[in-house]
């Protein structure tokens, strides 16, 4: 796996399927390509539900390309590998030391991202969640049975100050506001207007309050 550095100085991350919560189609040629000791971290994929929301059980929809993260000198953004495709991305050490537990394979660790990161990472970029309605999905099961503080000090420590205008927005939507999550959101939304999905269309009507271009529609009745 050339494009992605493995030597024991570098964090390896590579992607595995989990609908069925078992690591069994991550090839064994890429796992044996890099270190053993590499750490693994397992994100968002593209197109299609997460690894790590199979594995949370925050959906059941399946996926086809794999976003990689490394903090190794990336070469190329995009590889076929044993006829798998990934996405390939640089990120800061710091970036993969938090919203992250360990799961092992046989000798290798793989680190996938919790729940609350993974609902995180998908509202920084719905795109990786399969878009914003999906995305809406996925928060609303992990509504169901984990804690909504934990988005928040998440959200904090990503950076991104348009993950909470959509956490917020997408929490009015679906009619819930568990333990101040709303206002949460709202003392952290910024300046300027950002778009509900980044990868919309650019027209939406603007809803002020949380500072979004609502450019798709995620239910019969939103805020205004």
């Amino acid at each position: 796996f050339s494009s992605v550095p493995g030597g024991p100085d570098d964090r390896l991350l590579l992607p595995l399927r989990t609908a069925s919560r078992r690591y069994d189609n991550l090839p064994q040629k890429a796992l044996r390509s890099g270190s053993s000791e590499a750490r693994l971290y397992i994100p968002v994929p593209v197109d299609a539900s997460s690894p790590a929301a199979n594995h949370w059980a925050l959906t059941e929809q399946t996926f086809r390309t794999t976003v990689v993260k490394t903090t190794g000198r990336v070469r190329a953004s995009s590889v076929r590998l044993l006829g798998h495709d990934y996405l390939l991305a640089h990120v800061p050490s710091a970036g993969l030391e938090w919203g992250i537990e360990t799961v092992w394979r046989g000798e290798v660790r793989l680190c996938i991202a919790d729940p609350a990161r993974t609902v995180v990472d998908i509202l920084d970029a719905p795109r990786l969640g399969g878009g914003i309605r999906h995305v809406a999905e996925i928060l609303a099961a992990y509504l169901d049975d984990n804690d909504p503080a934990t988005l928040i000090e998440y959200g904090d420590r990503l950076g991104n100050r348009t993950v909470f205008k959509r956490l917020g927005y997408i929490v009015e939507v679906l009619g819930q506001d568990p333990v101040g999550l709303i206002a949460a959101c709202r003392v952290r939304v910024s300046a300027g207007i950002s778009l509900l999905d980044p990868d919309g269309p650019s027209r939406g009507r603007r809803v002020t309050r949380w500072g979004l271009r609502v450019n798709v529609r995620l239910g019969p009745e939103e805020p205004s």
